[in-house]
């Protein structure tokens, strides 16, 4: 049994109950003093504070997530580079009870958050040339360790001291490091669109991630590493090398956020991954997809019904006072 985010929530306010390792932890609390969570494809995180330093704890959303980053987690352990923030596997580290009573437990990962900036406050503080230079060295830096992040951008990176740290490897893979140039060239451009554009219009043109984007009716914006096109056929997605990655047959698309897309075949709308598989099957009038809250409303026949992101089915269909 995969627990909810409320089950997440309630650990982190009393880790001495619910952890095993983490029970001191202190959790960052947001706005309202509950715990500050994001989520990504397939885990939960928070941030907490134990033995002195700042870590990522992030609990699996699905039963396979822990299994997709198990070889990950072990090689970076190996490794000790400096290049990467220790990251590993809590086996069993929480544990709540079911709905019979029974006590269930499930495993977390923990990586460690250097001290340091963000990718936007870097950009306030540093040079254009300084944090050019960073995205190279870390990019070959990377090359050498043969280490594809699959998810590099602007929130994924620290800047720490005078170099870039990527964070959060639960899309990461050993092999096949070019998989990032895209994403490195996304970087750049984003570093060269907040300097003064009167020095850098040359050099931005050479890093605009959809110049090969050629051959479509219509391209929309990259995001998420992939971008929606228009063909003949209809509403597709290609990758930053205009590499096909979900076939043109939609009738429409909407973007990718915290890998879920709204798109419309003939029989109504859904939500698909990033693989183009159906979280939620195209029967529906509306989709209302919140990747903030990570929930989905959706309408047929005039009545509402609520999905979670995993497409599990929240509420019946009703009025529209069940939409919050």
């Amino acid at each position: 049994m995969t627990p909810t985010i409320q089950t997440f929530t309630r650990a982190l306010l009393t880790p001495d109950l619910c952890f095993s390792h983490l029970t001191d932890a202190r959790a960052v609390p947001g706005p309202e003093g509950l715990p500050l969570l994001m989520r990504t494809t397939r885990f939960a995180e928070a941030q907490i504070d134990w033995q002195g330093h700042r870590w990522l704890v992030s609990m699996p959303l699905s039963s396979s997530a822990i299994h997709s980053v198990e070889r990950t987690a072990s090689r970076i352990g190996r490794l000790n580079s400096e290049w990467l923030s220790p990251y590993r596997i809590l086996p069993g580290e929480m544990r709540w009870t079911g709905p019979t009573g029974e006590e269930l437990r499930c495993d977390l990962v923990l990586e460690y958050l250097p001290e340091g900036i963000s990718f936007e406050e870097a950009l306030r503080r540093e040079s254009t040339d300084r944090l050019l230079t960073a995205l190279d060295t870390l990019q070959q830096a990377l090359r050498t360790l043969e280490f594809a992040h699959n998810n590099l951008r602007p929130r994924n990176l620290r800047w720490v001291g005078d170099r870039f740290i990527p964070l959060r490897y639960h899309d990461a893979r050993f092999g096949h490091p070019e998989n990032d140039e895209p994403s490195f060239e996304d970087l750049r451009a984003e570093v060269l669109r907040r300097s003064d554009p009167m020095q850098v219009s040359d050099v931005e043109m050479h890093y605009n991630p959809l110049r090969r984007l050629t051959g479509h009716l219509w391209t929309g914006q990259l995001s998420e590493g992939l971008v929606c096109v228009e063909d003949k056929s209809g509403y597709g997605f290609v990758d930053a090398e205009n590499r096909v990655v979900i076939p043109a047959t939609l009738r429409w698309a909407g973007d990718f956020h915290e890998g879920r897309a709204k798109a419309e075949t003939d029989t109504g709308m859904g939500l698909i991954d990033r693989q183009g598989q159906w979280i939620i099957p195209p029967i529906y009038e509306i989709i209302d997809y919140d990747p903030v809250e990570s929930n989905v409303f959706v309408r047929k026949e005039g009545l509402w019904a609520e999905f979670d992101y995993l497409g599990r089915r929240q509420s019946e269909l009703g009025e529209r006072s069940a939409r919050p």
